[in-house]
């Protein structure tokens, strides 16, 4: 499995920063969503760079396999990258497995675009051009909005280093996370609350729509879950003789004639 980008230069000549800021900013989209769909802190998949082309269009290509015994996510991972930057290139949504950092740096992509003629990503046939319409989109999502302290109440299933220290927190919609960056001090704190529900306060950045999708966070606690109720199987044998040695249709009858 692969994914490419491809360059078209103006005058045929890209600069040096702009594929090596596009390349990156396009490593760490990848990463992030690793992070999001496999909830490994360092991702499921090893990916490498399998080939590099300055033809016109001028094209690097990178190779996912997967680095798990069990479980392949690559597939899943590819999928998420493409369909994400083409629906942010139709319209202003969220995509699934996109957490603000990969929202961030697939900005940073649509930067770096205005200096060439296009940029594209592909997984095999599949195409998604990233220009200034992804930018607007983003920015909707990102740069409007709200900025204010607050809290999230989720469960905790994925820490990522690769842009600082976070954690991801499911609230909702268990595909669109939200980045809480926390302080490595308490790494170990987090390691210990993962797979758990928690309660999280902090400064809460929300989209234009309202959503949660990034905070700085202050303070974190587990949510201790509610005692559970007694089954059915449980409270069988509890009032020995609820209708008087009757049956139930017995006494339902016996009730109408009353």
């Amino acid at each position: 499995m692969s994914i490419g980008i491809q360059f078209g230069g103006k005058n045929d000549r890209i600069p040096v920063a702009v594929f090596l800021r596009a390349l990156e900013s396009l490593m760490a989209v990848i990463q992030d969503v690793d992070s999001t769909v496999s909830g490994r802190s360092r991702g499921s998949t090893r990916w490498d760079i399998v080939a590099l082309s300055k033809n016109s269009p001028a094209q690097a290509e990178i190779n996912g396999e997967s680095r798990l015994k069990v479980g392949d996510f690559v597939s899943t991972i590819q999928d998420a990258v493409i369909g994400g930057m083409d629906t942010l290139g139709n319209r202003p949504e969220r995509p699934d497995y996109f957490s603000y950092s990969a929202l961030t740096n697939v900005k940073r992509m649509a930067i770096q675009a205005r200096r060439l003629d296009f940029l594209t990503v592909y997984a095999g046939p599949r195409r998604a051009v990233v220009n200034q319409n992804v930018f607007n989109n983003i920015e909707y999502l990102i740069g409007s909005g709200s900025v204010s302290l607050g809290s999230i109440r989720g469960s905790l299933d994925s820490i990522t280093v690769h842009s600082g220290h976070e954690f991801r927190v499911w609230v909702d919609n268990k595909r669109k996370p939200v980045a809480c960056r926390f302080k490595k001090a308490r790494m170990s704190e987090v390691l210990a609350l993962v797979k758990h529900e928690v309660a999280v306060f902090g400064e809460l950045r929300r989209n234009a729509r309202g959503e949660p999708v990034y905070m700085v966070v202050e303070e974190f606690r587990p949510i201790e879950c509610p005692a559970r109720l007694p089954s059915i199987e449980d409270m069988s044998g509890l009032i020995e003789d609820l209708y008087g040695g009757m049956s139930l249709r017995e006494h339902m009858d016996d009730l109408r004639n009353d």
